[in-house]
């Protein structure tokens, strides 16, 4: 079954998903000022003409695209710049038509030229990574998933100031993929989850109590956020290591958050 390329980082990033650990995640309706089309207007912005736009642009069927990538890559040879766009295109049109395997290959490629070109860290990784997420929810390899979102944290947190808009809106994603992760027990550590989401949410709640124009509730939600999912994984860790977390016990951390709403607020 094919599905829409804009539908799978809509999963990932709006869906409202039933809980198996007492979460819930809600977005709010903002825009995204650093999303998907920021990270591509840096890449055209920064666009560099090939020798061969008219084969390129002329391709009407994914054979065509790739044909005529691979005259590129021959005379190009494969990590020159000119190649990211190709690269990119030949993705896109690979997702669409439901190919996602395929497009995992030119997506990485284009990927690792991104990185050879315009360095280690750079903004236009952030739309590829995106992509790259896109077709492994598509495909449903959840540990690919995690693995592309911390990629994603490390770009936000290499490329961002800490407390800036774009850091808060970066660790904001994490988080809910977090916790969309829980929700649905996806991927093959769902600890892990749990200690990175609290991580998450402590940090922003330690540069939310130091800034001067976060309101109270924010603060409350995310004092919240941070109770909650420290509770969960304090008995999540005790199981694993195989005791028995008592019934009184978690009677007593549950009558601690009895007038908290029992589920994760979302801030976005």
């Amino acid at each position: 079954m094919k599905n829409n390329h804009g539908s799978m980082r809509a999963f990932i990033v709006t869906g409202v998903l039933t809980c198996s650990c007492a979460f819930a995640q809600v977005q709010a309706q903002e825009a995204n000022p650093f999303g998907v089309s920021t990270a591509l207007a840096h890449i055209q912005d920064s666009r560099i003409e090939t020798d061969h736009p008219v084969e390129f642009s002329n391709a009407r069927s994914t054979q065509e695209l790739v044909s005529a990538l691979a005259t590129m890559e021959a005379e190009l040879g494969p990590f020159d710049a000119r190649l990211q766009e190709p690269l990119l295109a030949a993705g896109d049109l690979l997702a669409e038509n439901g190919d996602y395997v395929q497009a995992l290959d030119f997506l990485q490629r284009a990927l690792h030229v991104t990185r050879i070109s315009q360095g280690l860290y750079s903004e236009p990784q952030i739309a590829i990574v995106e992509r790259l997420i896109d077709c492994h929810v598509a495909i449903e390899d959840w540990d690919a998933v995690d693995d592309n979102f911390r990629y994603l944290h490390l770009l936000y947190t290499r490329l961002y100031d800490k407390g800036s808009e774009q850091w808060n809106h970066g660790l904001a994603q994490i988080s809910d993929w977090h916790i969309i992760a829980l929700n649905n027990n996806l991927g093959s550590n769902m600890t892990e989850h749990l200690r990175e989401a609290n991580r998450l949410f402590r940090q922003r709640l330690s540069l939310a109590e130091g800034a001067d124009n976060v309101d109270e509730n924010t603060l409350n939600i995310l004092r919240h956020n941070v109770d909650t999912t420290a509770m969960h994984l304090r008995r999540k860790q005790q199981e694993e290591e195989g005791g028995l977390y008592t019934e009184r016990a978690y009677s007593r951390m549950d009558m601690q958050n009895r007038d908290r709403e029992s589920s994760i607020a979302s801030l976005d």
